[in-house]
């Protein structure tokens, strides 16, 4: 994710703006205050034009989403550094 926004020498403002979402939220999903919805997931997937899912996020754990709602708990997804 880094490494995009340094490609094209932008910061979490600009990454807002080219979303089209407020910089708050992009604020708080960078530093995990905040899960990344689909739609902000669509957005920044949008934003970095030939970026897939797989290069911009990773699971914390190998838990399965059933597993997971077993436990009462979320999947944990986070944004590659």
């Amino acid at each position: 994710m880094k490494e995009y926004m340094q490609h094209n020498n932008w910061d979490e403002k600009d990454l807002a703006e080219k979303m089209g979402v407020a910089y708050v939220t992009v604020y708080r999903v960078l530093r995990k205050k905040r899960e990344p919805g689909n739609e902000f997931i669509a957005k920044l997937l949008n934003a970095f034009e030939g970026a897939t899912f797989d290069e911009l996020f990773y699971l914390e754990t190998d838990v399965t989403k059933r597993e997971q709602e077993e436990d009462g708990n979320e999947p944990a997804t986070s944004f590659q550094s």
